[in-house]
């Protein structure tokens, strides 16, 4: 009976058979064999990590499922003209629900143990548990859209209230999420290493804002690192 090693392969002695029987050459074939494997196997976690990360990174349109987002743009503008002209709506459909930030930090807070909430404090966005609750005006956010203008810095949005045109930039989201923002981030970095954390708690479906959601709800996470880190994955794309 042959000896069978743990990864499938047999054996140095059974290979050579045994005394000699077997050839030098047929034991490079062999190491080629299985040097090809490893390097189709690392391919796959290549794009398969790639994959997760643009999961990550992008809005995932299905999410909502809305065919409202996709609005046609006019190609007669000229700087600082509004987009829409006076008079004219864009019908909106509900993606967000008020209070949404209220119902996020009473889950986060019920969820977290004691020594779990003392390491999420210790993040950037540990001061959330101490919010008043507030309420999200999604008809001032919808008004203020169809009073945008056109402008070249795609980093910034401005609009034109009465006479003056105002901007909302990372610097304005900074003052009023509290946040120290820095600028964009270069994720490609991370698209070629593996995750543990994805790995453990996303390996069978995408990472949407509804897997998210049932993860860190229904989730039993026996390490505290992975918990918080949850819970900041959870809040980041509830909240924003």
């Amino acid at each position: 009976m042959e000896n069978v090693s743990d990864d499938g392969d047999r054996d140095d002695s059974d290979r050579s058979g045994g005394s000699g029987g077997s050839s030098d050459g047929s034991r490079g074939s062999a190491l080629q064999t299985k040097r090809k494997r490893v390097v189709e196997k690392v391919k796959k976690e290549d794009v398969r990590n790639m994959k997760k990360m643009k999961q990550v990174a992008e809005d995932l349109l299905e999410d909502y499922d809305s065919e409202d987002l996709e609005v046609e743009v006019r190609n007669d503008l000229n700087e600082w003209d509004l987009y829409f002209k006076p008079g004219e709506k864009i019908q909106g459909k509900v993606i967000l629900f008020p209070n949404q930030d209220n119902i996020v930090v009473k889950n986060i807070k019920s969820k977290l143990t004691k020594d779990q909430r003392k390491i999420f404090r210790d993040t950037c966005f540990g001061y959330f548990l101490d919010r008043h609750p507030g309420c999200f005006q999604s008809q001032l956010v919808h008004n203020a859209l169809h009073r945008e203008v056109y402008q070249k810095n795609e980093k910034e949005m401005w609009f034109k209230f009465g006479y003056e045109n105002f901007r909302f930039s990372l610097a304005e989201f900074a003052v009023v999420s509290g946040l120290l923002c820095v600028g964009d981030s270069d994720l490609s970095k991370y698209t070629h290493r593996e995750n543990a954390f994805v790995d453990r708690y996303f390996c069978d479906q995408s990472v949407t804002v509804s897997a998210v959601e049932h993860r860190f709800m229904y989730g039993d996470f026996k390490s505290d690192e992975y918990a918080v880190k949850m819970v900041v994955l959870y809040l980041v794309t509830n909240l924003w």
